[in-house]
Formats: C-alpha cells, sequence, structure tokens
C-alpha cells in the first residue's frame, strides 16, 4: 500500500534526530522497529559486529549506518584504550499528498538505503558536525531545536554522499577495496604507500594487492597514479602552475616521477596536453560559433565592438569600463550587492543552474566566463554556441592583468589604465594613513564559509591578501606568516580552538549569511572572548559580496573598509 503512494504522489522525505549519546567502551543495544543509528568512532581501535556479519575493525574515523531492527555491538581491542565516540539515533518520515483524497496527506515510515560501514579513516568534517549536535543537545529553545535538526540533516547528507559514492564506484567490488579507493580518491594529494592503504583494508600488504588486482584488474599504486593524473589534468587545462607544483599538488614526489607516469597513462607528456587542449579550446570556440551563429552578432555582421556582454563574475571589471552587462552573476541568494546602482533593472543569472535558452535571448555579442568551472561538463559549447566565449583560467590571480585583457576585447584600454592608476593612487594614500594608525600591529581576515566552515585568507592565492598585505602593506599575524612561506592553497580551515595561535592584533570578520547561527555561537564562547582583538575592541565586520571578489571597485570598497573601520577604533 505504502508503494502505491509513494509512486503516484507528490511526497516528502526527512529525517529527524532524536537522541544522542558518547559511547565508551563495550556497547552494544536493543534493536528497535523505528528508529535508525548512526555510529561514529573517534579514539580507540575494537571490533563491531551486527547481524550475521563477521566482527569488522573499528577505529578513528570509522562511520556506520544502522536501519531500523538492527543491534549491533562493539568491543574494545585495548583495555588501556577503549573505544570512543557517538551513537545517533534517528527516525525517517516521508509526507504523502493523496491524489484520491483532495488535501489529505498520509505520513510512513522512510527508511535510508543503505547500512554498513560508509568509511573508515578520519573524516573532520564529519567529526566537528558530531561535536557541535552533542554540545548542542541539552538546547530546548524551537528556534534552537530547529536549527540543530538542520545541522543534522547536513550531517545526514555527507555521509549519504559518501554512501552513494561506495554504491555507484564499483558495486561489486570487495566493500574493503572500495574502502582503499575511497581514501585515494579523497587523500590523493597526500604521499601514500601501499602499507597504508592496506591497512584501511585491514589486510596484509602482500594479500591486498592480490586482492586489489583480482578485484579491480590494476594494482593500488597504478589505480592511485590514475586518480592524481585525473585531477593532473584539470589543473593542467585550468590554472597557469608550472608542472612542478602541479605534480606536488596531486602527490607525486618529482616532476619528473610525474611526466613519465602522465606520459603512460594518457599517452602524451604534460606539456604536450596543455597545448593540444589549448588549441581545442580556441578551435572550438571559432568554429562552434561561427557554424551555429553564421556570423549573425550584429556587432560581429558590422565589425564593431561587442556592446551587448555577458561576464560572469567580471561585472565589476565591465561597469568599470562603463559597460552594462546583459546579465549578473547569482548563486542561489548570493550576487555582488555592492554593484547593485550599477546594474539596477539587469538580470540575474544563477550560474548553479544556467538557463540557456534565457541566454539566447538576450542575443549577446560576446560571453566571458570568471571561472573555468562555468564552462565544465560540456557547457563551453553551449555558451559558445550563442557568442563567441571567452573563459579566463585564473582571473581573481591578477586583476589588473584580466582588466586590460577584457578592456583588449572591448576596445576601452584607456577606460582600465585609468582605473588602475587610480585605485593604485588610492592605495598608496591608505598605506601612508594606516602606517600612521596602526603601525607594526597585525591583521587578519576570517571568514565564516557557507561550506568549509571557519576559515583564514590572506595566502597568495586569495582575494584579499593581495589588498591587505601587497597595495596596503599591512603585517601578516605570525601563524599566517608562516603559512605563506609555505602555501596549500588560497585559504587554512581553522578549529575555535586554535584560533589563539593566531596572535592578529586587529580581526576582519565575514560571515556568510548560511553560517550566521554558528558564528553567534562562535562569538559567544571562550576562544573568541579571550583573543585580544576581541578584548581590545579591534574587530571589524564586513559583507561577502565585497571581500570575495577580485574587481577593481570591490578592491576599492576593501580599502575603504579597513581605513573606516581603523578610524573609528580611534574616536
Amino acid at each position: 500500500m505504502m508503494n502505491s503512494y509513494t509512486s503516484h504522489a507528490p511526497s516528502s522525505l526527512t529525517f529527524a534526530l532524536l537522541h544522542i549519546r558518547q559511547l565508551y567502551g563495550e556497547e552494544g543495544n536493543t534493536p528497535r522497529f523505528d528508529i535508525h543509528k548512526l555510529i561514529y568512532i573517534t579514539s580507540g581501535q575494537g571490533w563491531l559486529q551486527w547481524k550475521d556479519k563477521p566482527p569488522c575493525p573499528v577505529r578513528s574515523g570509522s562511520c556506520f549506518l544502522f536501519s531500523p531492527e538492527t543491534a549491533y555491538h562493539l568491543s574494545t581491542e585495548e583495555e588501556e584504550a577503549p573505544l570512543q565516540g557517538y551513537e545517533l539515533v534517528f527516525d525517517g518520515i516521508r509526507i504523502i499528498e493523496a491524489y484520491h483524497a483532495k488535501g489529505q496527506i498520509r505520513r510512513v515510515p522512510a527508511r535510508l538505503p543503505y547500512e554498513g560501514e560508509i568509511c573508515w579513516y578520519e573524516q573532520p568534517q564529519i567529526g566537528q558536525m558530531i561535536d557541535q549536535l552533542y554540545a548542542r543537545r541539552a538546547q530546548s529553545d524551537e528556534r534552537q531545536e530547529f536549527q540543530r535538526q538542520r545541522l543534522f540533516m547536513e550531517l545526514l547528507d555527507h555521509v549519504w554522499e559518501q554512501a552513494d559514492w561506495l554504491e555507484t564506484s564499483a558495486p561489486d567490488i570487495n566493500p574493503a577495496i572500495q574502502r582503499s579507493i575511497l581514501y585515494m580518491e579523497q587523500q590523493y594529494d597526500q604521499e601514500l604507500t601501499r602499507e597504508q592503504l592496506a591497512q584501511i583494508a585491514d589486510m596484509s600488504p602482500g594479500y591486498y594487492s592480490s586482492l586489489f588486482r583480482k578485484e579491480t584488474g590494476t594494482s593500488p599504486m597504478d589505480r592511485l597514479a590514475e586518480i592524481r593524473i585525473k585531477h593532473a589534468k584539470q589543473m593542467l587545462v585550468s590554472s597557469d602552475k608550472p608542472i612542478r607544483e602541479i605534480a606536488q599538488s596531486v602527490g607525486f614526489s618529482t616532476p619528473y616521477y610525474f611526466s613519465s607516469r602522465f606520459k603512460q597513462v594518457v599517452g602524451l607528456p604534460p606539456t604536450a596536453y596543455v597545448q593540444r587542449n589549448q588549441e581545442r579550446s580556441i578551435a572550438s570556440s571559432l568554429l562552434y560559433t561561427a557554424h551555429l551563429r553564421a556570423s549573425s552578432s550584429p556587432a560581429a555582421a558590422e565589425n564593431r565592438p561587442p556592446e551587448r556582454i555577458v561576464g560572469l563574475f567580471l561585472e565589476d571589471h565591465l561597469t568599470v569600463l562603463g559597460i552594462q552587462p546583459v546579465v549578473q552573476y547569482s548563486r542561489s541568494s548570493y550576487y555582488q550587492r555592492y554593484l547593485s546602482s550599477a546594474l539596477d533593472g539587469v538580470q540575474k543569472l544563477d550560474v548553479s543552474h544556467i538557463d540557456f535558452s534565457l541566454l539566447r535571448g538576450l542575443r549577446p555579442d560576446l560571453i566571458l566566463l570568471g571561472f573555468p568551472d562555468f564552462a565544465a561538463d560540456a557547457r563551453y559549447e553551449q555558451f559558445a554556441g550563442i557568442a563567441p566565449t571567452y573563459v579566463f583560467q585564473q582571473a581573481g590571480l591578477d586583476w589588473r592583468s584580466t582588466l586590460m585583457s577584457i578592456a583588449g576585447l572591448v576596445h576601452r584600454e584607456e577606460q582600465a589604465r585609468q582605473a588602475i592608476q587610480r585605485y593604485d593612487e588610492q592605495a598608496r594614500k591608505a598605506k601612508q594613513e594606516l602606517e600612521g594608525m596602526i603601525g607594526d600591529e597585525t591583521v587578519a581576515l576570517l571568514r565564516y564559509h557557507f561550506r568549509e566552515g571557519l576559515c583564514l585568507y590572506g595566502g597568495p592565492e586569495s582575494y584579499t591578501g593581495s589588498v591587505l598585505y601587497e597595495d596596503l602593506g599591512l603585517n601578516m599575524p605570525p601563524l599566517l606568516q608562516e603559512w605563506s612561506r609555505h602555501p596549500t592553497g588560497a585559504v587554512i580551515p581553522v578549529r575555535p580552538e586554535s584560533l589563539s595561535q593566531l596572535e592578529a592584533d586587529h580581526l576582519l570578520v565575514i560571515v556568510d549569511d548560511a553560517q550566521t547561527e554558528q558564528a553567534q555561537l562562535l562569538f559567544q564562547s571562550a576562544y573568541w572572548t579571550e583573543l585580544g582583538a576581541v578584548q581590545n575592541n579591534q574587530v571589524y565586520m564586513g559583507t561577502t559580496d565585497v571581500w570575495m571578489t577580485f574587481g577593481v571597485l570591490g578592491h576599492e570598497r576593501k580599502i575603504q573598509q579597513v581605513l573606516d573601520s581603523m578610524r573609528s577604533r580611534r574616536k
């Protein structure tokens, strides 16, 4: 009966956290027909047994999902180091609107489609979410309870994603081998050995290699090399980083070994692969557009500079050049609000679900894409079928060069040079004023990211570092200085308990809309209130749209916000 409803009537699926408790040492449970369980181990080693399956080894990072009616038993391997972790009990509900009885609904039990082990290695994101849920278990306010349930749904979605990968990537492969492949996929940039991977699979190295080849047709290290080269291929065509840096970032010890393995897997050395793809990209843009549009663009037909321009995440540059784009970049509810006065009435184009029919109807003369991701998954051909399309590989790394490149395409080089001169003069004056106001005091920028949580910005590839530490000449705190000497990316995640190590005299803080609640919890904690910058009232709030962009207008606003913040401190 339930299936007839679910297959013919609209329905909504949800899961609700009922209880969370800590696990310690030997544990067991009594099965109930109406609840699911999620087990996450934080420390210790031991064994977990459920149903008629053989005991499964567990350690820190092990995560299991259990369906209703499933009992389990945990046992510790070493009494001196007992197992510790969490048990989360939750229920599933499907709400069904019945067509045969208008206005009526039915609530029926719902189950997750997975049971068993989800992962067997440290998953910081899962662990952090569970820590937060446990810390907030006693909250009684209704809105806080709603927010706690929302956090649980985010956790469950992350766990479900892990389960989906295991289910769809290689459903017929031994689960232990699957586990090690998932580990490769997510840790490919780290130094990995056959022995480490065998430990993940809980096998001896020799037996692991033999079984891996039998199950997959290749060796563990060859599979790891394929995964690394898959990521290297993406970086080679989407960035200007040298091969040496790309090799290191995907886990190869030397550029020579990387080049050798790359040619073995791809059939071309890395340099030839880059050249081939650049040639294909250019040819695709010219030929594809000419074939489908037959020079129907008014600008092309009249041999004049393009006027109707799409510049996704490049609207700042176009505005500086005196051009109003035909659409404005957005992603869900986010867009660059600081451009609102200049782009009043301009329609938004959500890049998470690009409406190509809308774009085609606007008949642009030129399309500029600020990130390679916009053109991924065959979207490039769709853009190029509408108008000549340019993809900027690293538009934010050198915004001056990006602005001059766009100016060249639209024949407005002089406006670009004037904008750069104006900015440089503003930065020079601000730098002098800031030297007089704060001297050698240090400044750091923290962001509560909508997906990654609390992060520290300011590295050489971030949108903020060039403004704060190069153009304005502000001083980095020691932790950021050390990171900049050995950069690993544009940002670094920061745990709240590590904030004291930052030692910044001044803090600029950005909170994304989806992280307001988490930020408020941090601001009320001792981790935050005991910081010197907080106690000295030297914390300044900014907005995501201004600080997470690389256009000249956005950078000018950054400078003005820094000046206004420091001036207000002196009043």
